[in-house]
């Protein structure tokens, strides 16, 4: 057998599949998420944490769009395709509660990566995906997951180029960043539906899954790393739901009348910033260039308008802009 070359490293197999700090290491190395990316979703934090709740109410705008994924949210389980007695809807309790949870998940995709709590976190968002290990079990094939993370992160991605107070070499840093972050997060849900590795699993391990799984949503270890009792309004929009949602209580006890008023007192961390409005032609990159055999041809429309924009102090969606918003 021969040795490895200078400079190759080996990579336990066995290790990638059956130790989690293993395996996101491997992920860290060849992505070269470093230093550098802790910064910069460090740096972009208050950002992205502003366009965070127009971001969830697109998802689920997109997850009730079709009956596959929508019926899910009545049947637990995407593989049934019987169609249930009454379809959820946007403002349902349920669709409110779940919303607020990802505007949880999402803060803390975008939190401190430097600890491990923090994958172990990820990992589970995939583990509690596949129904295994809980009373109330879910199971969502991976095609959803994949595509609704594709979704917000191009959605993050379009907003953070478009920031028009972030100079191009912050945009770089925190979009990269936040793809590393989210491939590494496709990878530990792609995991716990794939076979690979499973030749690899042994009682103990499933011991330690069954263990994990059953821990209340939001916790890891014990711990609770997920959402604070000031935050549970914070991915809800502040129009008036139904009658039956508002006498729902939330997972941490409050009503949602209570989450409604409390978040009709909230501001926007942009408030402000449409005073500023003269600014942002020189700040914005241009999506669009004249062809180099005629530079007096005047620019054409983009392919694609823009999803998120502030506008006035606020992040609003695609529906509500026009081809410029800016101009």
């Amino acid at each position: 057998m021969a040795t490895m070359p200078k400079g190759m490293e080996h990579v336990d197999r066995r290790e990638l599949y059956t130790s989690l700090p293993a395996r996101v290491f491997y992920l860290q190395q060849f992505l070269e998420f470093g230093a550098d990316d802790v910064a910069a979703l460090s740096e972009g934090q208050k950002y992205i944490k502003a366009i965070i709740p127009a971001i969830v109410n697109m998802v689920y705008k997109k997850l009730l769009r079709h009956d596959i994924t929508a019926r899910v949210f009545s049947t637990r389980d995407s593989r049934n395709e019987e169609d249930p007695d009454r379809w959820i809807g946007e403002e349902d309790a349920q669709i409110r509660h779940r919303k607020m949870f990802l505007r949880w998940y999402l803060t803390k995709l975008n939190s401190d990566p430097s600890k491990m709590e923090y994958w172990q976190y990820l990992d589970k968002v995939g583990l509690m995906h596949v129904g295994k290990g809980r009373k109330n079990p879910l199971h969502v094939d991976y095609i959803f997951l994949g595509a609704c993370l594709g979704y917000i992160q191009d959605s993050m991605t379009e907003a953070i180029l478009s920031h028009p107070r972030l100079d191009l070499t912050q945009k770089i840093a925190i979009v990269r960043a936040i793809g590393k972050v989210i491939w590494i997060q496709n990878d530990l849900m792609a995991k716990w539906h794939i076979e690979d590795g499973k030749e690899f699993a042994d009682s103990d391990w499933n011991d330690e899954l069954q263990a994990e799984a059953q821990q209340p949503e939001g916790y890891v270890n014990g711990k609770r790393v997920l959402g604070k009792v000031d935050e549970d309004d914070s991915s809800i929009d502040g129009t008036a739901s139904s009658i039956s949602s508002e006498k729902s209580t939330t997972s941490l006890g409050r009503t949602m009348e209570q989450v409604r008023l409390s978040n009709e007192q909230s501001k926007c961390p942009f408030s402000g910033m449409a005073n500023g409005g003269h600014e942002l032609n020189s700040q914005r990159a241009a999506t669009w260039r004249p062809r180099r055999d005629d530079p007096m041809v005047p620019p054409s429309s983009p392919t694609g308008i823009p999803r998120l924009r502030v506008i006035d102090g606020k992040t609003v969606g695609k529906e509500k802009l026009g081809l410029s918003p800016f101009e």
